[in-house]
């Protein structure tokens, strides 16, 4: 338990000291977080961008490849793969 001397007051800067540092301490503590906040919304926001590059390139990829292969299937001389070329038995 601190006791203070009858002749000190308290509001001298003596006695106000210790706070002094503690709020001086608690404000570099904020700062340095902050500054990791700060650090790890810029990296999301760099990986999102990637992402969102990377997510219309295969988009344009795949659309590309779709229209080709509606090309080939679109067209009236495309052979439909997968069907049996023998001829089906008739009623003899």
């Amino acid at each position: 338990m601190n006791l203070f001397p009858a002749h000190v007051s308290r509001l001298t800067p003596h006695v106000s000291l210790p706070r002094r540092r503690q709020a001086g301490s608690a404000v570099i503590i904020v700062l340095a977080l902050l500054a990791i906040i700060l650090v790890y919304v810029a990296g999301n926001l760099r990986t999102l961008s990637s992402l969102g590059r990377e997510l219309r390139l295969l988009e344009r990829q795949q659309t590309r490849r779709l229209q080709t292969a509606n090309a080939t299937t679109n067209s009236p001389s495309a052979t439909v793969v997968g069907t049996n070329s023998v001829p089906k038995p008739g009623p003899n």
